[in-house]
């Protein structure tokens, strides 16, 4: 055994300082490994921290085209310390760290983006957070003079690893002076600089309910739900704002409460609450690949959970579900997507295959 010791060391050697040969390896890692491989070496170190290793890295683990999400971020409309935001794993390996390396004792998160994090900091700038790598990037607003009277500030993100390492952030601006007026600022981290993309446009009465606070990047595009006849997307890329279709047919006799919109492997989706006296069910509806209407998917009753959590509290208060913060996300081994729901406390999934509800995470009350 003393005789072939030095033979496999000499060959751990050689793959250790084969630069091809390491990478090839090292794309195959999970991200955790890698974080703490960093420290094995400079050559190490080097390979990984690489931009085109990461984009490479990146597209090596995606699924038929797409990422698949590994934890959900419980998000607050105000500003919190960093290390008060709620972590949701949504695999047993999974663990996202808090953000105990971003100085500002207060941040809001305002979006999500392929493993990247789009935050407003008290100090009146952005940050784009890395949770992986535990790093970030301060960027402040554009200064310019054309804003010295702005009423609203509303700000979306734009990021896709599979193609690019590079990220955008979309600000829309809304005049004081003149309601219903917009212009559009357009960022890129591969400038490092703002530019003015859109001068200005204008919404009419009947679009001025569009959240333009909420927008869903998919496609290549950023979204913004509506609440009228039509909505808007913005084309990254091509830099125009197009229409899209927005309204849904009304399977419920009863007015709408809110509408959650989110976006799962390349699909759009719509969840719609009612406001009734006792109400557990909400409607999904799923948008047509080429952007032609909305189609209503599946009701869901969050009723039935509580057949297989017991432990559930749901609609005991009349005109309150006891539920909120729905979104859609890919199944890990399905096409079909999956429905996430906080309810009394607790994350509760919905699978559209199965018809079955699932327990995924216990905040506690």
């Amino acid at each position: 055994m003393g005789m072939k010791t030095p033979m496999i060391n000499s060959a751990a050697e050689k793959i250790a300082y084969n630069h091809d040969l390491l990478t090839q390896i090292l794309l195959r890692l999970p991200t955790k490994s890698l974080i703490k491989f960093k420290s094995v070496s400079k050559l190490w170190r080097f390979i990984i921290s690489d931009p085109d290793f990461c984009l490479s890295h990146t597209r090596h683990h995606h699924r038929n085209g797409f990422l698949s999400p590994t934890a959900l971020l419980l998000k607050g409309d105000r500003f919190s310390p960093p290390s008060e935001f709620s972590i949701v794993p949504l695999k047993h390996y999974s663990k996202v760290p808090f953000f105990h390396y971003i100085p500002d004792s207060h941040v809001k998160i305002l979006q999500s983006c392929n493993g990247l994090l789009l935050c407003e900091s008290y100090r009146q700038s952005y940050l784009i957070c890395n949770p992986t790598t535990k790093k970030f990037r301060r960027i402040y607003c554009p200064s310019n003079s054309a804003y010295n009277f702005i009423s609203k500030c509303f700000v979306s993100f734009a990021f896709d690893p599979l193609t690019s390492p590079d990220y955008k952030i979309i600000c829309i601006w809304e005049s004081y002076r003149e309601p219903c007026k917009f212009n559009l600022d357009l960022y890129s981290s591969k400038t490092g600089s703002w530019e003015l993309c859109i001068v200005s446009f204008e919404v009419d009465e009947d679009e001025q309910e569009i959240e333009l606070n909420n927008g869903v990047f998919c496609n290549g595009r950023i979204h913004w739900c509506g609440y009228g006849e039509e909505s808007l997307y913005f084309d990254v890329e091509k830099e125009c704002l197009e229409t899209m279709p927005m309204a849904l047919p009304s399977p419920m006799d009863a007015p709408e409460t809110c509408r959650y919109f989110s976006e799962s492997r390349g699909v759009l989706y719509v969840a719609v609450t009612y406001c009734m006296s006792v109400c557990l069910e909400f409607d999904v509806f799923e948008m047509a690949r080429d952007y032609s209407e909305w189609n209503w998917k599946k009701r869901v009753n969050v009723g039935d959970a509580v057949n297989a959590f017991p432990e559930l509290e749901l609609g005991c208060i009349e005109y309150y579900p006891g539920f909120s913060g729905v979104c859609i996300i890919g199944s890990e081994k399905q096409e079909e997507p999956m429905v996430v729901v906080w309810a009394d406390g607790k994350i509760i999934s919905f699978d559209f295959r199965q018809g079955a509800w699932k327990m995924l995470y216990d905040l506690g009350p």
